[in-house]
């Protein structure tokens, strides 16, 4: 019994002795798994198969690995769910000085619509669309130019086509997902344009939701200090709540003198008519200039953006599978 003791304690410590660097392996391993997970977004199946491949020192080389293999991914399976019906999605809009990019992105369903890597290419389109709108010239009358333009072989900002960045996605995601419609607003010089989308659930650069505006305005008096961007945000969401068509002229006013006399012919100061000019308004007015101000039912738009010395150049309003803009 006494010979077999040093033999036990040999066996135990080479048994400790392995056991470590297959610990520190599997460490380096699972950190390296996480590490590229989270900075690429792939799959954890092809994201093992790249540790494995090159190894927990060799991530940059896996990360490569990992994106050809997406983009192949991504063709084949964009090609396999082409013919799918796409009914959801989102419309993102942004804008930079007298320019503005609007895009609807469709998909298959809302919860795709719903998740960040669907939100990231919308973004990623959208402002590859307002690049693309410095190409057009601003025009010299007080218009809002509008134009669609094709995207597919337009370059992003992470230096792919937007085709490429869609079968990307696609095969990430594994939804048919395309581009319903780009549309690229373009107002005089100095005439900012300004976006808003609802419900608000965008990015920190760019408006998404099922709705659009997109507005020119320009301020032609000192007569408020409002800022122009809350005024502008004011107006946008007036659009996109009350669906006017085109902008129309002001409304005229209309004095009324009417006053109801009692049965003995005299005047009943208590039910008197207000005698003074009052502003008409249909509530099915569909003139944006003619329409009651939303958040301030008592004055048409025309009234309230002369208020603030402000002037209306053009709009548009944007709906999620409605192809028609103003």
């Amino acid at each position: 019994m006494l010979r077999l003791l040093p033999r036990l304690q040999v066996i135990s410590v080479r048994c400790l002795a392995s056991a470590a660097p297959n610990a520190a392996a599997s460490s380096a391993k699972k950190d390296a798994l996480m590490k590229l997970r989270k900075k690429t977004g792939y799959s954890y199946v092809n994201v093992r198969k790249a540790v494995e491949q090159f190894g927990p020192d060799r991530l940059d080389e896996a990360e490569n690995w990992l994106r050809e293999l997406a983009k192949k991914e991504g063709w084949a399976k964009a090609a396999k769910l082409g013919s799918r019906v796409t009914s959801q999605g989102l419309v993102g809009a942004q804008a930079s000085g007298n320019r503005a990019a609007v895009v609807e992105l469709n998909c298959e369903t809302d919860f795709v619509a719903s998740c960040d890597a669907f939100k990231e290419l919308l973004e990623e389109v959208t402002a590859a669309a307002l690049e693309a709108s410095k190409s057009l010239s601003a025009p010299s009358n007080k218009v809002l130019h509008s134009q669609n333009i094709d995207l597919e072989s337009v370059q992003t900002n992470k230096n792919r086509p937007v085709k490429e960045a869609i079968a990307m996605t696609v095969g990430k995601l594994g939804e048919n997902i395309n581009i319903a419609k780009v549309q690229v607003y373009v107002a005089p010089e100095e005439t900012p344009v300004f976006v808003q989308c609802h419900p608000r659930n965008g990015t920190s650069t760019t408006e998404m939701g099922r709705y659009a505006s997109v507005l020119g305005i320009s301020r032609t008096q000192n007569t408020s200090n409002f800022p122009t961007e809350k005024l502008a945000a004011q107006l946008c969401q007036h659009i996109i709540g009350m669906k006017p068509t085109t902008l129309g002229s002001p409304a005229q006013s209309t004095k009324q003198e009417a006053q109801k006399e009692t049965s003995h012919g005299e005047k009943d100061e208590l039910n008197e008519f207000y005698s003074g000019e009052v502003t008409q308004m249909d509530e099915d007015e569909t003139q944006l200039l003619r329409q009651s101000f939303m958040l301030n039912p008592s004055q048409s738009v025309s009234e309230y953006i002369g208020s603030h010395g402000a002037e209306i150049i053009s709009f548009a309003r944007i709906e999620l599978g409605i192809n028609d803009d103003n």
